[in-house]
């Protein structure tokens, strides 16, 4: 598919200018009034010391704050008052705005829609563009696809069948067999060292020993060929089980992440109730919160919907560094990190181009309803319609601590409805995977929600193995983890957020005529927070929950771009300073807005070093592309490609094609969607195999990819593509070819018996 549009991503506005700006002396006025009676001290005084104005430029942010999120909350009059805050949403947003331009910036976003809710206001940031040559700035309502934020949505249906128990015979312990006895029996379906049969909260917790399949699925082209779980139920049966678990502790307290979990809950919605798990989906839990917004499984009706304003979806790619970037090899001809250091300083701030690129088909309807992969990753939504559902989540979280001797039970008048009975199961779920070591608390997967308990303590932080970052997800935090340990960036090279909180600065008093400020004892406390991203075919996103604080954040993006997951960072960003801002009488605002810099400054070198480390990543891809692996002579008439066309199955459900084209031999999944050129190991760095193999590698130059796409499965790792052709006879014919989609979770056992990853040419179609 040709690119629509093609553009160099600083022309998208992201320099706004406003009227005014946040003086710390304009707000450090409030100081004075800080320890007088919160009843002398004036509401507007505080909220009105920062002055926004969006300006005629349509690309400039608007900031804005609603009133209540859900008028109709039942309860909501036993919520707590809000506090009064050191520092504003509007002024934090205010203060972030510059470094959150930036990263949007730096990584060829288009446009992108944040939302805050504290304390059951709502307030917005709109930055860049819908798309590529589109003047108008996105809203709280321009429909994005939320990618993998679609799995806690799923995970509340499920909860919702476990309330009705007598009905559905559900809940956590099920095992998934019972349901689907299709999978009975098969080795993907076993817990590693128990033996025992999967459950349902092992699927929502992300505890399986399935292998890695998404390179069976995600086309760079987004296209989802999977339209039942039947592909899915095949590759269990035929496949061992990884190694991703050393032992019990791990498979309890660790994740497996696998989009196919979450297509096997979808089935089982629908086998327990009759009805596709999108209708389901959306009776149950989108239709009670007005979310109407929000949609599983989109229709052409629908997205045609001129009502309604969808974002376009978006790549980026980076040719203007490629050349330089090729050349940065030591004395060895190994590419070498210092040296794409040195060129990323050179080129920085004109780097990434943002292409324009057909939507993900994951939240398509299609004939016969949306894919169950589509409960993984397919819902479509807005910054709205997501904060409804956060605040319903903390609601109902609110509730449970107020009514801590009831876990299972509805609370009278309180939590009623099925929907929030529903959440309610899921949160009895999640406190009870809470592992009473803090060591291994710090970070767990489960109930469709990676959940954290914060802030680290310096022990925690300093635990071996570390502990996964809180917030950090996907490429970043595996980027930032290889800037930390390549120390090209120095030693002192570290996630800051949620580990400390800034040094307590307490204004002068004279204590004889006032009191001092009492220290709340919560503060030191944890706080349980649940967070997730999303990462498909033109989309990034994040969110951020910290219930006991009536704070979530939401960040929608119209853009993927593998320079830099600008969602993520900026999410995390607004969630640590909201923190930061919390009520607290050990703080003055002075100090708060210097924490609030300082996260803005650590953001701004955690987003430098993981783009840094995204053009030596690449650089290696392109070189070892490039230098083992050459193109097949389409005029050799065949010589090259001769006896390799054909269909290739490796199970029921699961072939792949090659064709002898124009352009040489195209290897495509399924037969259909995006080709991939085959490249051939060049012969004279082959090891001597009698002409029994034939190494080739279907890894592409990311100049191809990009204007298609790019699916989530290339981490720029060419051995992740290559396929060997093997024969019995040096002139005999070609029996098939072994290629390892599992990557690195092949069993220990398997890694020299290939046998289990070998696709056998088919005789004939469907033999």
């Amino acid at each position: 598919m040709a690119a629509t549009n093609l553009a160099v991503s600083r022309v998208f506005g992201f320099h706004h200018e406003s009227t005014e700006v946040v003086h710390e002396e304009a707000i450090g006025k409030r100081d004075t009034n800080r320890y007088q009676p919160t009843s002398e001290v004036p509401r507007r005084h505080r909220q009105d010391s920062v002055s926004i104005r969006t300006l005629d430029n349509p690309y400039s942010p608007k900031v804005s704050a609603t009133s209540t999120l859900i008028d109709d909350t039942s309860y909501s009059a036993t919520l707590p008052k809000q506090p009064s805050l050191p520092l504003s949403v509007e002024e934090i947003l205010t203060l972030t705005k510059p470094t959150i331009e930036r990263l949007l910036q730096d990584s060829g976003s288009v446009g992108a829609s944040m939302g805050v809710l504290r304390h059951g206001k709502q307030h917005f940031l709109n930055l860049g563009a819908r798309g590529l040559g589109v003047t108008a700035v996105p809203d709280q309502k321009t429909v994005y696809l939320i990618s993998s934020m679609t799995k806690p949505i799923i995970a509340t249906a499920v909860g919702i069948l476990m309330d009705d128990f007598p009905r559905y015979q559900l809940d956590f312990g099920t095992r998934v067999s019972a349901v689907l006895p299709e999978l009975k029996g098969s080795p993907g379906m076993l817990k590693t060292y128990t033996k025992q049969e999967l459950t349902i909260g092992d699927l929502l917790d992300l505890r399986s020993s399935f292998q890695w399949m998404t390179n069976l699925w995600e086309s760079p082209d987004g296209d989802v060929p999977w339209r039942t779980t039947d592909p899915v139920v095949s590759l269990l049966q035929h496949l061992p089980v990884n190694d991703t678990y050393t032992s019990h502790e791990a498979f309890v307290y660790n994740r497996n992440y696998s989009n196919e979990c979450f297509a096997l809950l979808a089935a089982i919605i629908e086998r327990k109730t009759g009805y596709s798990w999108a209708k389901f989906v959306r009776q149950m839990v989108l239709e009670p919160l007005a979310m109407h917004n929000t949609f599983a499984g989109l229709s052409e009706a629908e997205r045609n919907d001129m009502s309604r304003t969808f974002a376009k979806s978006h790549s980026v790619q980076v040719p203007g560094i490629m050349p330089e970037l090729l050349q940065c090899t030591d004395a060895d001809g190994v590419i070498c990190r210092a040296k794409i250091t040195k060129c990323f300083e050179r080129h920085h701030g004109h780097i990434p181009q943002s292409v324009e690129i057909l939507p993900s088909q994951a939240s398509n309807a299609g004939a016969v309803g949306p894919s169950p992969l589509a409960a993984a990753a397919g819902i479509m939504s807005t910054t709205s319609d997501l904060l409804k559902f956060y605040r319903k989540i903390m609601d109902v979280y609110a509730e449970r601590q107020r009514q801590q001797g009831s876990k299972l039970f509805p609370f009278p008048g309180h939590i009623s409805t099925p929907l929030e009975r529903g959440m309610n199961h899921l949160f009895a779920h999640i406190e009870s995977r809470l592992s009473p070591d803090p060591f291994s608390r710090t970070c767990t997967y489960t109930g469709g929600w990676n959940t954290v308990t914060v802030p680290l303590t310096s022990e925690e932080r300093n635990a071996s193995p570390r502990p996964r970052w809180p917030g950090a997800d996907g490429d970043n935090a595996r980027r930032l983890e290889s800037a930390i340990q390549s120390k090209v960036h120095g030693d002192d090279l570290d996630y800051t957020f949620f580990v400390t909180k800034p040094e307590p600065h307490v204004a002068e008093i004279n204590t004889e005529t006032e009191k001092p400020p009492i220290t709340d004892p919560s503060e030191s406390k944890k706080h349980l927070a649940l967070y997730h991203g999303g990462n498909m075919v033109g989309a990034t996103s994040f969110c951020w929950l910290l219930p006991d604080h009536e704070t979530a954040v939401v960040v929608l993006c119209n853009t993927r771009g593998f320079l830099l997951d600008a969602a993520n960072l900026s999410g995390m960003l607004l969630a640590e300073c909201l923190f930061l801002a919390e009520s607290d009488s050990r703080h003055d605002t002075g100090s708060l807005v210097e924490a609030v810099r300082m996260a803005c400054e650590h953001t701004e070198r955690m987003a430098r070093a993981i783009q840094i480390d995204y053009l030596y990543d690449l650089a290696r891809y392109e070189h070892h592309l490039a230098s083992r692996f050459r193109e097949l002579d389409p005029a050799s008439n065949g010589i090259d490609t001769e006896g390799l066309e054909g269909r290739y199955e490796f199970a029921q459900d699961v072939f792949i094609t090659i064709t002898a084209e124009k352009r040489g031999l195209v290897l495509r999944l399924y037969g259909t969607g995006y080709g991939y050129l085959l490249r051939e190991l060049d012969d004279k760095k082959a090891p001597e195999n009698g002409g029994l193999e034939k190494t080739m590698t279907f890894a592409q130059p990311m100049a191809e990819l990009i204007p298609s796409g790019v699916g989530g499965t290339n981490r720029l790792k060419v051995k992740d593509f290559v396929v060997v052709f093997k024969r019995e006879k040096a002139a005999g014919e070609w029996e098939g070819f072994e290629w390892n989609f599992a990557r690195g979770k092949t069993p220990r056992e398997r890694r020299r018996d290939t046998t289990p990853y070998f696709w056998r040419r088919a005789r004939e179609k469907g033999t």
